[in-house]
């Protein structure tokens, strides 16, 4: 990277881009000790109606399912008939099964601890009829809905009886609509076919092309779902692990599929894809399938014996087998009551999905739930093997670039131009597939932000929503679930001050911020490591150490309070979350050695107080990231500015505790790494020339080279 400097594309530095902030920005406080201004002006555009729900109605709708009905365990009991590896497959299945719940608590929490698991996902429309071949619209509510049920963001999970809120579990699954297609290239994961069937059954013809159907894309990588006409009252069906790949996925009819077009009452919430995932990651129906015997079994401990399927609208408690006082867990996903009441999933079923995808479908996780690891920044990974940075030009500016899978966009050393006067780094984050939300400060020191919606940037390429405040710090943000972030930044009187995205609104307000209290020095590092739980961290005045946190109800140990955490600091923390209740944070000492200490669940090790030395003499602070369950990767500059990397591989750290790997360049800004999947790192500096200069881990070598880095251009005055 010391080679002589590049010509770089100064396109558009001389177009005048608007101001961010308003022409005179107030500087006073609008309430005594507020530290925050919320100037009244320059509000923005706010986030705008989210997807239309037009849908294709007006057509006829045949076969309407009026009460549910599914057939997996009739495809079951097929595959036990005719393909006699299938009986094997299961049996051994159901034994790993047994062993990984039996297994002690590290080895059963394992997938959690990963980060969850993002799931690929191909749907197959294969229609006859107008109506049958549902609108894209359709298919993303229904990813939609899977997201909120697979990680208990959905909002009727509150209707769950008093006596059954102690069972419910969270499985932390993601689930996206495949960016590539089997052949590498670029896909919107969605395959069309019209077919000369007019319906079809559960004998797996809508599964192959030779049969009027939709051939599987490779069941190792994708999970399958097919929407078709079903006849005869069928909702859907699923095939459990062990069965042939050619036919293994989810098949739903389409007036049971997503929330809006052809979806129709009662199976009209996208339930029943919900229903049918949990047999594909091999839960069994709560009633056993015993026909009312009370004998059956769902091979889950914590689900209540259960005389038979319950269908519509049953109301608690309602008693079969003896068990009352609260009777049969009828709100459960696995039952066959109506969409609006199946609302949860038991922990006990939780962890039987977590040993399946532990084991016989451990190849389709591709990468950590939430896209990006723990917190903004410059650089976001949204899905497998997809991209996005962002740097400020040297007009302050908001440039762009993106990897598509393929290829660098707008090409290997060109940048898309975003607008605004930008007065801090870009902070940026993605709480789903195909989503981001940029932040930075304005001229008036207030927060801006603009968005990716899946197809257009919002409010627009160029101009920003204003979110208020007078910020001293550049903004922090994370998303700890889909449609839902937390920014905080810290204001003029030194305190930390915050806001949010709920899903549909800003608060307080759209200009408006919650004060956190303290008196900080040093801009706030913020990381989620579950559904509603936020940790942040501070430097104080002394430059210690302090960590604040939202447990999902109340902020510890205060709404204004602060755990002081000890050291003398001289850098920011750096935070990174590799599983649920695990955090390890990073800071330099005054001797610019590299020191740690980490949450393990139970407690602060070395102590609350105190830190472990991880040698180094460093320049600015690390940067860290964690590609998968007790996996760390940390870089830092040395005093060559050549980047040096350490790395902990879940027992030991390399190359030692104290000692770095040299990776080269000549670096004039601290390294930004990013994760994308299991055992894939991007790595991002800037070099003398200021370009942007990259460098990658593909699992098995660094390329270029260990030392070499790949050249992208740009002349770069903040990253």
């Amino acid at each position: 990277m010391n080679t002589s400097p590049r010509s770089q594309d100064k396109k558009k530095r001389g177009m005048n881009p608007p101001r961010m902030g308003p022409a005179s920005a107030g500087t006073g406080m609008s309430s005594s000790g507020s530290g925050m201004e919320m100037p009244s002006s320059g509000a923005g555009t706010g986030m705008g109606a989210g997807g239309s729900r037009t849908g294709m109605g007006g057509t006829q709708r045949a076969d309407l399912p009026t009460h549910r009905s599914c057939a997996t365990m009739d495809v079951h009991a097929r595959l036990m008939r005719t393909v006699p590896r299938y009986a094997v497959e299961r049996a051994q299945i159901e034994q790993t099964t047994l062993e990984f719940l039996r297994a002690d608590d590290d080895t059963l929490s394992s997938m959690a601890r990963a980060g969850g698991c993002r799931i690929p996902v191909v749907v197959h429309v294969v229609w006859n009829q107008p109506d049958q071949n549902i609108s894209d619209a359709q298919i993303h509510s229904q990813i939609d809905v899977l997201n909120r049920d697979f990680q208990i963001l959905n909002p009727d999970i509150s209707t769950v009886p008093g006596a059954f809120q102690g069972l419910i579990g969270n499985p932390n699954l993601e689930f996206f609509l495949a960016t590539q297609a089997p052949d590498g290239s670029p896909t919107d994961g969605i395959v069309r076919t019209r077919t000369n069937q007019t319906s079809f059954v559960d004998d797996d013809k809508v599964k192959s092309s030779a049969t009027g159907g939709s051939d599987a894309w490779p069941a190792d990588r994708y999970l399958n779902i097919w929407v078709c006409q079903l006849s005869g009252g069928l909702l859907g069906y699923a095939q459990f692990p062990g069965g042939p790949a050619a036919t293994d996925g989810v098949v739903i009819t389409h007036t049971g599929f997503g929330t809006t077009g052809t979806a129709s009452p009662p199976f009209h919430l996208g339930r029943t894809a919900t229903h049918e995932i949990g047999h594909w990651l091999d839960l069994f129906h709560i009633w056993g399938d015993d026909g009312g015997a009370c004998t059956g079994t769902d091979q889950v401990s914590d689900t209540p014996n259960q005389g038979d399927a319950n269908v519509g609208v049953p109301t608690f408690p309602k008693i079969s087998c003896n068990n009352g006082p609260n009777g049969d867990l009828f709100m459960n996903y696995m039952d066959y009551v109506d969409d609006p009441v199946m609302v949860m999933f038991t922990q006990g079923q939780v962890a039987r999905m977590q040993a399946c995808l532990a084991g016989p479908r451990a190849s389709i996780c591709s990468g950590q739930v939430g896209g990006a690891p723990s917190a903004s920044g410059p650089i976001v990974a949204w899905g497998s093997d997809r991209l996005d940075v962002f740097v400020i030009g040297t007009d302050s500016a908001l440039y762009h670039k993106w990897w598509d899978g393929s290829n660098w966009g707008p090409s290997v050393t060109d940048w898309e131009y975003m607008g605004g006067i930008c007065m801090s780094q870009p902070e940026v984050v993605a709480w789903g597939p195909n989503r981001l939300d940029v932040f930075v400060l304005g001229t008036d020191s207030a927060l801006w932000h603009k968005w990716w919606d899946g197809s257009s940037w919002g409010p627009s390429v160029t101009d920003w929503e204003s979110l208020g405040g007078i910020c001293t710090s550049r903004p922090e943000v994370v998303a700890w679930g889909p449609n839902r972030l937390d920014v905080f930044v810290v204001g003029t009187d030194s305190a930390l001050w915050h806001k949010w995205w709920d899903g549909s609104n800003w608060g307080p307000s759209v200009t408006g911020w919650e004060s956190l209290g303290g008196t900080c020095s040093s801009r706030p590092e913020v990381v989620a490591w579950g559904s509603n739980r936020l940790d942040v961290f501070v430097l104080g005045t002394d430059n210690a150490l302090y960590h604040k946190w939202w447990d999902g109800s109340a902020w510890g140990p205060s709404v204004t309070g602060w755990e002081y955490m000890g050291g003398t600091c001289s850098s920011p923390p750096r935070v990174v979350a590799w599983g649920p209740n695990r955090l390890d944070v990073f800071v330099l000492g005054t001797d610019h050695a590299l020191y740690h200490k980490w949450w393990d669940g139970a407690a602060w090790g070395p102590s609350v107080t105190d830190w472990e030395y991880m040698g180094g003499t460093c320049l600015g602070e690390p940067g860290v990231v964690s590609w998968g369950s007790d996996r760390l990767d940390v870089f830092v500059l040395g005093t060559d500015n050549a980047v040096w990397h350490k790395w902990w591989d879940g027992s030991a750290w390399g190359p030692s505790v104290v000692d770095y790997e040299y990776m080269g360049g000549i670096c004039t800004s601290r390294p930004e790494a990013v994760a994308w999947s299991a055992n894939r790192l991007d790595l991002f500096v800037t070099g003398t020339d200021h370009a942007l200069w990259h460098k990658w881990w593909n699992g098995s070598a660094w390329g270029p080279s260990v030392t070499d880095w790949e050249y992208l251009g740009g002349t770069i005055s903040d990253f």
